[in-house]
Order: structure tokens, then sequence, then C-alpha cells
């Protein structure tokens, strides 16, 4: 059975800026009994993940390791030589997107001035299947006919293909549609819209008339699938996003916040297989690990908010007692954790003397 994604409303949780999380999470794993930690991070390679990470390391008091690509794709084989370099693990991991959603695209202000899409890998994923989505609930329409819902679906959405290697756009006709088509025009087949749906939508179709309307909104997506010719060995990293999440990508464009929902997606993704690696492939012997997964909400570059997501505790590497923790239950966790806060500067922790970084942005030392 495929497991499949929790719904929108549940993923959008309160954020917290980084260092009462990171507070929180220290506070979290010193009640737990956690010594000699490693503090370790899967996320994007994206510049606007830099200071979060170094904040991390700053409140564990130890630089992080890395276990992760661009598009916050984890690489497994890297946990082996982090449980090198410490004794137990805090991981955190999970995608990000810009806060300042521009066209279902998340986007911040990059270095050179210019607002862009991020994560633009998730981006550069979501924005052929997005225009296929669009271009579909434009084309499609809905009017009234002698008392009842009529449905007017333009040809090429009634050709069947193969799979190809550029994403195609196939309806659901059994759960769109009833019976043959009604008549035939210039640019499509109209026939009765299914009687379930009518009933799904019957609060929204109350304003049709007999003027044809797009289909938008209404367009949903257990109505239609997706189908491409993909390569499942591809180590492209945006292949890898695509083919895990390819099943749940009609959700993905016909929600509220595409960019969100598939960033939200490939954080959950993502988490499920540590989870599994940790309890199936990774020998953990007699180590604390705690992993918590969510959204990064960039501001900028250099400002983000962490939306805490999914958690996961297994106490002296032991899969039996370990606890997971779904989107609700991770926020009571740490929200019942007081906030730790380092007793020394960042430039102490960077080993930096404090007169060395000058008094303003920038400084010339001679010599």
């Amino acid at each position: 059975m495929t497991i499949t994604p929790p719904g929108e409303d549940l993923f959008d949780q309160p954020p917290m800026e980084p260092m009462e999380l990171f507070g929180r999470v220290r506070s979290l794993t010193e009640s737990s009994g956690f010594s000699g930690v490693l503090p370790a991070v899967w996320q994007c390679s994206d510049e606007s993940q830099g200071l979060k990470k170094a904040l991390f390391g700053y409140v564990f008091d130890t630089p992080v390791f890395n276990l992760g690509r661009v598009g916050a794709i984890l690489d497994p084989n890297r946990l082996e030589p982090a449980s090198h370099h410490g004794k137990d693990l805090v991981i955190l991991g999970g995608s990000h997107i810009g806060g300042r959603e521009i066209d279902g695209f998340g986007c911040i202000e990059r270095a050179h001035g210019k607002v862009a899409p991020c994560c633009g890998m998730l981006a550069k994923v979501l924005k052929e299947y997005l225009g296929l989505y669009r271009r579909a609930a434009s084309l499609i329409t809905l009017r009234k006919r002698g008392g009842g819902t009529c449905i007017t679906i333009p040809y090429p959405y009634l050709l069947r293909k193969p799979a190809a290697a550029q994403p195609r756009l196939d309806l659901r006709l059994a759960v769109l549609v009833e019976g043959s088509a009604l008549e035939e025009g210039g640019q499509g087949k109209t026939y009765r819209l299914h009687p379930g749906l009518a009933a799904r939508f019957e609060p929204r179709l109350g304003s049709l008339g007999e003027a044809p309307v797009p289909i938008g909104r209404l367009f949903q997506g257990d109505l239609f699938r997706f189908v491409k010719k993909r390569d499942p060995d591809s180590l492209d990293p945006s292949s890898e996003v695509e083919n895990s999440l390819f099943d749940f990508l009609p959700e993905v464009v016909s929600s509220r916040h595409p960019h969100r929902r598939l960033a939200d997606m490939n954080t959950w993704w993502q988490f499920h297989r540590l989870v599994y690696y940790l309890t199936n492939r990774f020998d953990g012997e007699d180590r604390n690990l705690l992993v918590l997964a969510g959204l990064t909400i960039d501001d900028s570059i250099r400002r983000n908010r962490f939306v805490p997501q999914f958690g996961f505790l297994m106490p002296n590497g032991s899969a039996i007692d370990a606890r997971f923790y779904g989107p609700q239950e991770v926020n009571a966790l740490l929200l019942g954790q007081k906030v730790i806060r380092p007793t020394k500067s960042f430039l102490d922790y960077a080993g930096v003397e404090e007169g060395a970084a000058g008094g303003g942005v920038l400084s010339v030392v001679e010599g």
C-alpha cells in the first residue's frame, strides 16, 4: 500500500525563529540524555540556508555535518561517516521556499537583486506540470444544459498517446463524465458531468449559466494524472524529486499553494526515507538519534523561519523504543521544552577574536 502525505492544513504549523527552535531542540536532547552530540543537516545547498546551518551548530557548539544535496535530497550514505564524528546525532532537514508567493511560487530576492523562485530546483520540477494543469483548467469548460451540468473537453485531452520524454496530462474520464458524448463541436466533445462530481461541486455550480466557463479550481487532482517516460535510475536531483513524488503531482499542481505543497511533500518523503534507513540499515549501536523535519520559509537570503512537521526519537539505537511524531505532536513536543541560549558569542564559538571583526561592515587590516 502506498503511503500518502498529510493534507495541506496539517502541514501548516506555526513557524519558529531558528534560535528558538534550536534552543528547544538542545533542551530536548539534554533532557533525553544525549551526549557527544554531532548536529547534522539534510538541506538544500542554497545560500539562504547558510546562516541557519551556522546557528544550528552554534547552539550545539559543534559545526554541522552535511547529509543533503541540492533540493533537500537526503544522501543516506553520509550517515555512516557522520556516526564516526560524534556519539549521538541530531538531524535537521527538509525543503525550503521563499516567503513571498508569486503566481504559486515562493520567491526571494537574490544577491544580484533579482526576485526568483526559491527553492529553484523544486520550482524547476513544478513549472512544466503546473503549466499543463493550468492550461487544461482553462480549456475544459462547464455549462448548464437542460437542467443538468455539461462539460466540454477539447479533443487533445481525449486522445491517448504513449508516454514520451515530455509530460502529458491524461483525464480520468470514468470519474469526470457520464456516458457517451452529447455532441461534437469544432473544439471538442460535450458530455454530461459525472453525477458524483455534480453532487460534490453542487454549491459552486449554482451560478453556472448556458455560457461555458472554465472548470478552473474545480479541476482537482483526482480527475487527471500525468504521464511521462522517466528514467528511474537517474541521479539528477530534479529527476530524483520528480520520480519520488510523480504520483502526487496532480495533487500538488491543483493545491492552493503548489510550490509549498511540493516542498512539504518532498520533506515528508525524505523524512520517511531517513527513518527507514535509521531503523533498518543503520548501525546505531547505543546512540541516541533525533530527527526533526520541516519546511524552512525564507524571508530573505539571510533570514528564515522553520515550520516543524515531523519528528523521530530513537533512544540507545533501539528501533523498538523509537517514537514518531506527526505535525501536531512534534510541535507540542518542542513547545514543551525550554529555550537554551549559548553562553558565548557567535564569534567566540567560531574562534574569532571580538576585536578582529572591526566596528563597521567591512574593515581593512594592514600588514
